[in-house]
């Protein structure tokens, strides 16, 4: 769902207390107002960012598919394939090939499990019967390395979502229904963090 930032602004400053709405100072440049609302712009996409990351995957479903091609690596269809993640992927939700009983179990490549999947042994890496995709970064981007296939050419990505980063986009973000009221406290609270520091607005703390 897309949320406005004038939305978001007004909801952060109720969570926060400090809903003084006074369109004359807003007009002519109130400092208070405007460092404030500035304040809470600047942490929008960051809390958004964090709580996306967090949540359990069954409040983000359905997420983006995605579109591109499989890369394979060792023989065409047989063994590791890649999966290029779009530009804007911030977390995969969920990956399955044609040829594998269930989603593969995600992991990062800083995961202890991921440097399994280079074993020699069969019974150690990912395979169709429990399979492992590892986000991993490449000079060309970052990918799901896919362990593993062994059903030749005609494998096939059955289903890949991704969460994209929030981003706002002419005034306005995109976030799951069921976390904005999550992703509005986080808002807040990185907002009162910096709230003290901040040289116009720390003068109204007291």
């Amino acid at each position: 769902m897309k949320y406005s930032l004038s939305q978001i602004i007004s909801d952060t400053r109720i969570w926060t207390g400090h809903n003084r709405e006074d369109r004359q100072l807003i007009a002519i440049g109130d400092p208070y107002t405007l460092s404030l609302d500035e304040l809470i712009r600047s942490k929008v996409e960051i809390a958004a960012r964090n709580v996306l990351l967090e949540a359990p995957a069954s409040l983000l479903m359905p997420g983006h598919p995605i579109h591109t091609q499989l890369i394979w690596q060792d023989c065409q269809g047989r063994g590791i394939a890649m999966l290029p993640l779009p530009e804007d992927f911030l977390r995969l939700l969920s990956v399955r090939l044609s040829d594998w009983r269930r989603p593969a179990r995600i992991i990062s490549d800083d995961h202890p499990a991921s440097r399994w999947q280079s074993s020699p042994f069969a019974g150690v890496r990912g395979n169709p019967a429990r399979p492992v995709a590892v986000i991993t970064a490449t000079p060309a981007g970052r990918v799901a390395a896919l362990y593993s296939s062994k059903a030749g050419p005609s494998v096939r990505v059955l289903q890949a979502q991704y969460v994209p980063t929030p981003r706002i986009t002419d005034g306005f973000i995109r976030l799951p229904e069921t976390l904005y009221p999550e992703v509005v406290a986080r808002i807040a609270h990185l907002t009162m963090q910096s709230y003290q520091s901040d040289p116009i607005c720390g003068q109204h703390c007291d």
